[in-house]
């Protein structure tokens, strides 16, 4: 049998209660027995039995976070934000990978009638608008992160999607690009059009004619980025510049010209989204995402949900442009290099 909380009362000269209220973090403890208390329970290796603390507390010291999938530098940066603020408040995440494509949210139900979680953090559009409205009305705490909120007792946080899109698009422009494509996201997608709505604010205000066949859809995905390009290429639509709406499509679309010997910038400038560790390492000029504080925001609107305490109904994110050797000006920089591989 484990150790309990009356064995550890018994091994410091307290009672049950004072040990529950230390592991509680109870100001009601001076912090001489807190010490002796907390001490007491490193020697008998006590673990806190969760499921009865949390049928006690009616809680179960966890949150679910709803994402696409792990891949790419954003969601796991998110990921971890929101991990720092739970472990402050001694919580748990609970991952719940969602298909944005094809959502099935059985799963995230599941945790909601049977409330095996405290809220929920829905990342990137996992769950549909009308799914999130139906399971809010079970009456557990959610969260909008990278997306729009649809009903106003739901709070979310984003960033300055169209902003971050708009100052990558100048920069395009500025170095006398004037033939610009922008491969974007998925149709539906709040990420996707708001960037969208961005690069086409950037044209209109330089008194470039925004064309449909200049803009490709694409998936977020590196591939998708590679399959965009070869589209451009086939289609033969002339570009100097192009503005993906994130690193991994830039990152794919640079691997197809360098693969057709297109040099980047010399022949065409890029700018991507997001800022992940290998935009830094390629030297891709990009859009610059507080990935880390979306996950800390995000966190700290559902604890203050939790604690019954009215959270910001949104809050937008800043976002900034950071220049790399992808769209230098000829001459004064080093020019970026890429590798490809070809696929056996």
């Amino acid at each position: 049998m484990g150790v309990t909380l009356e064995d550890v009362g018994r091994h410091c000269g307290v009672s049950r209660s004072t040990v529950s209220r230390v592991i509680n973090d109870s100001p009601l403890v001076n912090q001489a027995t807190k010490d002796r208390v907390l001490k007491a329970i490193k020697e008998l290796s006590y673990a806190p039995n969760f499921i009865a603390r949390s049928l006690t507390r009616n809680r179960t010291d966890t949150l679910a976070v709803t994402l696409p999938d792990i891949t790419g530098g954003v969601f796991p940066e998110i990921l971890a934000g929101m991990d720092e603020i739970a472990k402050s408040k001694q919580y748990h995440l609970l991952v719940v990978f969602v298909d944005s494509n094809v959502p099935n949210t059985t799963a995230v139900e599941e945790l909601i009638t049977h409330r095996r979680v405290d809220a929920v953090l829905t990342v990137a559009s996992t769950v549909p608008d009308n799914e999130l409205v139906r399971m809010a009305e079970h009456d557990l705490p959610f969260v909008c992160v990278a997306q729009r909120s649809p009903v106003p007792n739901i709070p979310s946080v984003s960033i300055d999607d169209a902003g971050g899109a708009l100052q990558a698009t100048r920069l395009l422009l500025s170095k006398g690009r004037r033939n610009l494509v922008h491969i974007r996201g998925p149709r539906e997608n709040f990420d996707a059009e708001e960037r969208s709505r961005g690069f086409k604010k950037a044209l209109e205000e330089a008194g470039v004619r925004f064309d449909p066949d200049r803009e490709i859809i694409g998936d977020f995905k590196r591939d998708g980025g590679m399959r965009a390009m070869r589209e451009l290429l086939e289609k033969d639509i002339k570009h100097d510049g192009v503005f993906a709406s994130n690193d991994e499509m830039a990152i794919g679309a640079i691997e197809v010209m360098a693969e057709k010997g297109i040099d980047v910038p010399q022949h065409v400038a890029v700018v991507g989204f997001d800022d992940i560790q290998s935009a830094r390492f390629l030297g891709l000029s990009t859009v610059r995402v507080p990935t880390r504080e979306i996950g800390r925001v995000a966190a700290r609107m559902a604890f203050d949900l939790i604690d019954e305490k009215t959270p910001v109904a949104s809050e937008v994110l800043p976002t900034e442009v950071v220049q790399r050797s992808s769209t230098w000006t000829h001459g004064l920089n080093r020019p970026l290099t890429i590798h490809h591989t070809r696929k056996i």
